[in-house]
């Protein structure tokens, strides 16, 4: 059964969408799923700030003052909000509600730029040991980032650019020395390094996302006309029927005359007419509505929600519709049996039902559709020739 697609947003602001938009062509569901990597758990982001907090604390110990104090407050503030709001991004999620993504993205940046703050204080305090243990702080952070951001590259170098560009270039100015420009290009390749790693990482990544994606189609999808089959019929029906049996029919279709095109043309043929046939089916039923491939010839719709009662209509319409000449000369026709969902029933229950359904229409002489419990659906002819 293939994994929920998180609810989470893709972020409103222009800049936070270009900055995790990964560059590729990509379905919105992968992009969603990409947004849910960045959004990592509280534990996880509480232990990638604990590094910098822990030099700030001893900062504010060793230098007592506003400034170190400020910088230390601001920071564990910054971690307390963007641990609430991810806990409530997660609980969005949970419940299958929408979850906005902008505050706790932009957040990042700004924890970014304090890591930032806090190493260039800590170098320009002259203090040795924040000297020597703040930047190597901050190139651990710099390392977790790549690490846990590749899912959004841009992303992952903005932040990278936040962290330890403006110390470079602090020393430069702070010390008044061209010797640090050198500096300042390892900065630079530095930054086109670890774009380029993230950019591989993330691809790598896409390239896992979109193999689970086609597998997890392969899997729940007919290959020869698209629709679903019976494994994921038997997961949209469980689904529908955990959220309740009122308003749930199942429509059970044989096609009448399908023999002679597969004896007379060739299964070629057979194959042509059943992706059309398949075509016709969804251009015929309520787009709410499911439609599954069994196998052979035979096909499934789920009916559901506020249209279901129009089952009968719908199924005569689709009688209709499938007895229509086919460009392979040989026509055919089609049977209808209709199920309909009941309180403590299963989906293999109700599935049986409709079976039991066609198999009267088709006894009945075909080009027909019935419905069990037989007082909810009159049974009616609508001819096939």
């Amino acid at each position: 059964m293939p994994d929920a697609l998180p609810t989470y947003q893709l972020p409103r602001a222009a800049l936070l969408r270009w900055l995790v938009d990964p560059g590729l062509d990509l379905p919105s569901d992968l992009r969603i799923r990409l947004i849910a990597t960045l959004l990592s758990s509280p534990p996880t982001m509480v232990l990638g700030a604990l590094g910098m907090l822990t030099i700030e604390v001893m900062a504010a110990i060793r230098h007592p003052g506003p400034v170190f104090l400020a910088v230390l407050a601001t920071d564990a503030a910054l971690l307390g909000f963007r641990v609430v709001l991810i806990r409530r991004l997660h609980r969005a999620v949970a419940a299958g509600r929408p979850a906005p993504t902008d505050l706790m993205l932009a957040s990042s940046l700004a924890w970014a730029a304090m890591i930032s703050l806090a190493t260039v204080l800590c170098v320009l305090s002259g203090d040795l040991v924040l000297q020597v243990l703040a930047p190597l702080t901050m190139m651990g952070i710099l390392n977790g980032i790549v690490t846990r951001n590749y899912a959004a590259p841009r992303h992952a170098v903005a932040m990278l650019a936040l962290c330890s560009l403006p110390m470079t270039l602090m020393l430069l100015v702070h010390y008044r020395d061209a010797w640090f420009l050198v500096g300042v290009a390892l900065g630079l390749l530095f930054m086109m390094s670890m774009n380029a790693t993230t950019v591989r990482l993330n691809r790598t990544y896409v390239e896992v996302l979109l193999a689970k994606r086609e597998s997890q189609h392969r899997a729940t999808h007919d290959a020869l006309t698209g629709l679903r089959n019976r494994p994921g019929l038997m997961e949209d029906l469980a689904a529908g029927m955990r959220g309740g049996t009122n308003d749930l029919a199942l429509l059970y279709l044989d096609l009448d005359g399908f023999k002679a095109v597969n004896d007379g043309l060739g299964h070629a043929a057979g194959d042509v007419l059943l992706v059309e046939v398949a075509r016709r089916i969804a251009a015929v039923i309520p787009e709410e509505w499911q439609a599954a491939r069994l196998g052979g010839d035979e096909f499934v719709i789920l009916a559901g929600g506020a249209r279901a009662h129009e089952a009968a209509a719908v199924a005569a319409r689709l009688i209709e519709a499938v007895k229509a000449p086919y460009e392979v000369g040989i026509g055919v026709g089609l049977s209808v049996g209709i199920g309909w969902a009941t309180p403590g029933m299963t989906p293999e229950a109700l599935l049986a039902e409709a079976d039991a359904a066609l198999y009267r229409a088709k006894a009945a002489g075909k080009g027909r559709l019935a419905a069990m419990p037989e007082p909810r659906v009159a049974e009616a002819r609508v001819g096939w020739a």
